[in-house]
């Protein structure tokens, strides 16, 4: 199965900062807790400019909350994080998808 996440921040430097610096991180970590980075864009038009978009795959039958909250609680999610505010970070919106084949 695959996650699409939208994070929306506080603005599009932030949002370059968060896609340029923090994600090319997570791409590194997020597979040793069972996740598969399979893209990551920022958004390109004004309305979304802000926004940092990531299709994540995982194994059908896996409890996605659970990796998560383990990844979320790691040491290597709090270096892919370190220095970044969090709190600029204004909106995770996620969406489980499945093959329509």
């Amino acid at each position: 199965m695959e996650q699409l996440r939208i994070y929306t921040l506080a603005d599009k430097e932030t949002a370059a900062h968060y896609f340029t610096v923090n994600w090319s991180k997570h791409r590194i970590n997020l597979p040793r807790f069972g996740f598969e980075v399979k893209g990551v864009w920022i958004g390109n038009t004004p309305g979304i400019a802000n926004q940092v978009i990531a299709l994540i795959s995982f194994p059908d039958n896996a409890d996605v909350e659970r990796m998560t909250e383990r990844y979320l609680k790691s040491p290597e999610f709090a270096n892919d994080t370190a220095g970044f505010d969090r709190n600029k970070i204004t909106n995770v919106e996620t969406k489980i998808l499945r093959s329509a084949g």
